[in-house]
């Protein structure tokens, strides 16, 4: 089976929204072992989605398309369907009493104008739209089966995983393949390249290497169980000190959850990370519960009052070294008194480097109980990038420690 997503809206090609609708369902699709073979974005203007309903149709069995399916002048993808299949967008009863229901239940006045929006084309199927005043609706062209959605996420997602997914597998005789996906940190997306080179996977077998963030995440897909475990065994096991887990989303949250479970607590001393770990963290729902707070000693006057790091410690070996990162560690903790704490000291750059520590140096400390361990990290990329791979290393060693113990 081949398939098309076609997102319509001028928006999406000037810039000022962001196409994410195309990667949600393309993610679905691959699931069953049939991602797009094309995705396309067009322009608001009707001749040109005409010509694409009418020539994709001839080769595609598959076209979903997202946006166009409101009431303004610039929604018309409704009318671009109906004129390629040959027929009258005419007013679907239906879809007009569940728009009028919706805008009345908001406390919005129904125009004349509103009608547009349920103009659909004449013996199309309905999608019922849970979050929004949209129906989605269906035609077949040519060889194709063409449906189409609303552009807003929350509206599209809700539809076509509860409405259109449901429809495809049944139609299409969907069968799910096997998906794994293995995340790493802080490794070069080379050396796990060459790593799977080696391994001689077989054709049955997909895997796609994603790279970000700090991260390095391995995709395998497909049906033979056997081989997809045991490529994950020999990456894990060759990787090991950079493994987070597989089909593992957010270290983060997996340390708030080990925590709660164990009914312990963090805290946290930044330096250069100037609060991203903090941010890290408070980004999930459920980190007060854990999270006790952290310092952000920017100057060594709060590092030396705040957290109790020697004078001495701070003239003699500077804020970026191993002595001043366990000693931040140490003294969060005894603040904050919390079962771990981690400390991040180091040079994000551009300015700041000496012959002995570069741009991108960083020690990060991990204490719990009596005893600290620093990590030294040389972190390459420009100044965000050393605050966010340092920040998320950070989580990375704090994930161990807590695994551990």
């Amino acid at each position: 089976m081949r398939s098309c997503i076609l997102s319509i809206g001028s928006e999406l090609l000037e810039g000022s929204v962001v196409d994410t609708n195309s990667s949600f369902i393309a993610n679905n699709l691959s699931h069953y072992g049939i991602a797009p073979d094309m995705i396309r974005i067009v322009k608001d203007n009707k001749e040109e989605i005409i010509s694409l309903f009418q020539s994709l149709s001839k080769d595609f069995d598959l076209i979903l398309t997202t946006g166009g399916l409101g009431p303004t002048f610039d929604d018309i993808t409704a009318e671009c369907l109906a004129s390629a299949c040959s027929v009258e967008a005419a007013l679907n009863e239906k879809a007009y009493k569940h728009m009028k229901e919706r805008l009345e239940r908001a406390g919005v006045t129904v125009r004349k104008e509103h009608k547009h929006q349920s103009m659909l084309p004449a013996g199309c199927t309905l999608y019922h739209n849970e979050k929004g005043t949209a129906l989605g609706f269906g035609m077949h062209l040519n060889r194709a089966d063409i449906i189409c959605m609303p552009g807003v996420p929350v509206e599209m997602k809700t539809m076509f995983l509860d409405e259109v997914l449901p429809v495809l597998r049944k139609k299409f005789s969907f069968k799910e393949i096997i998906c794994k996906d293995l995340h790493f940190l802080s490794i070069a997306e080379s050396d796990v390249d060459a790593v799977i080179r080696d391994l001689k996977i077989s054709s049955e077998t997909e895997c796609i290497i994603n790279a970000g963030s700090g991260k390095v995440v391995v995709k395998l897909r497909g049906y033979n169980n056997q081989e997809i475990d045991n490529i994950s065994k020999e990456l894990a096991q060759h990787f090991k000190d950079s493994y987070l887990g597989d089909n593992y989303t957010d270290e983060a949250k997996l340390i708030i959850d080990l925590l709660k479970e164990r009914n312990k607590t963090v805290s946290f001393a930044e330096s250069c990370t100037g609060g991203l770990l903090s941010e890290y963290i408070t980004n999930i729902s459920g980190a007060s519960a854990v999270f006790m707070g952290s310092v952000v000693s920017y100057d060594n006057s709060v590092k030396q009052n705040v957290l109790n790091v020697p004078e001495h410690i701070l003239k003699d070996y500077g804020a970026v070294s191993e002595e001043c990162a366990s000693f931040m560690a140490r003294g969060v903790k005894d603040l904050m008194k919390t079962d771990y704490s981690v400390s991040i000291t180091g040079i994000a750059g551009p300015g700041g480097a000496t012959d002995t520590k570069p741009v991108g140096l960083v020690y990060i400390g991990v204490s719990h109980k009596n005893n600290t361990e620093v990590y030294k990290n040389i972190f390459n990329g420009d100044r965000y990038q050393v605050r966010m791979r340092s920040a998320k290393k950070a989580l990375f060693y704090l994930l161990n420690a807590v695994t551990e113990n």
